[in-house]
């Protein structure tokens, strides 16, 4: 688990609530989590070629 704390500007804190509002989310939190969900993350190791990443 992993505990992020967001400073939003007061824009994205009304994109936010009304995410939040159209998609009965309780919190905002929950809102946060239910928007990240659309996104893909691909993790690469950087200094290591990927021969050696992955013995």
């Amino acid at each position: 688990m992993v505990k992020i704390q967001l400073d939003l500007s007061e824009e994205e804190d009304r994109i936010v609530e009304i995410y939040k509002l159209s998609n009965k989310h309780k919190t905002k939190q929950e809102a946060i989590k239910s928007m990240i969900s659309y996104f893909v993350a691909d993790v690469k190791p950087k200094n290591l070629k990927e021969r050696e990443y992955f013995k």
